[in-house]
């Protein structure tokens, strides 16, 4: 009776290769199928809400830019039209390849090929691999440009027609020595 229990008991903890195989194909065809849906979902249901929440934050971005240089009257070319149009299919494809490609890490890394192990354990710390301030301050800057690219307000065309190219420098130089000087940290902590 002791002898049959414990083989039941075994059965239960070890899933078949075959059960296995078929729940991990339906998770990374669920996280293939969001991602195809919308850039961002695939990702959300990974729990990789960061990576998600960005990929979804940088495609209305783009969105809102193309459709306010597009309707505004500043004296854009059309080649920077055509690449703000040209990020959108981009970010589409790759959002569903890294989908797939996290998927695939996370089945193969879970503990003793337990999908639903991982994903537990990630439930119940939902945010606990995101650190750090950048990415609610990404956040911030990229609402008020939302809401500058809704308004519409003539100072923003005038600034950008006059000075935008200067401005754009400007934000990549500083972005450079920001990231120079993060580098520079960590390289001395080791």
């Amino acid at each position: 009776m002791q002898q049959q229990s414990s083989i039941v008991e075994k059965q239960n903890q070890q899933p078949t290769k075959r059960s296995r195989r078929l729940f991990s194909r339906k998770h990374k065809f669920t996280a293939g199928l969001l991602a195809a849906l919308m850039p961002g979902l695939g990702h959300i249901y990974l729990s990789l809400f960061r990576k998600g929440i960005s990929f979804i934050f940088v495609l209305i971005l783009d969105i809102s830019a193309l459709l306010y240089f597009s309707s505004v009257g500043i004296h854009i070319n059309v080649p920077f039209l055509i690449l703000l149009a040209l990020i959108i299919p981009i970010m589409y494809f790759y959002s569903l390849f890294d989908a797939l490609q996290a998927a695939d890490y996370i089945i193969i890394r879970s503990p003793k090929g337990r999908v639903e192990d991982s994903t537990q354990q990630i439930q119940r710390h939902p945010f606990a691999g995101e650190k750090g301030h950048s990415f609610g301050i990404m956040l911030v800057l990229g609402g008020i440009v939302l809401i500058l690219f809704h308004q519409k307000p003539m100072w923003l065309g005038e600034f950008i027609e006059l000075y935008g190219e200067i401005a754009v420098a400007l934000g990549l130089v500083l972005l450079g020595f920001g990231i120079g000087i993060r580098e520079m940290v960590i390289h001395y902590k080791r």
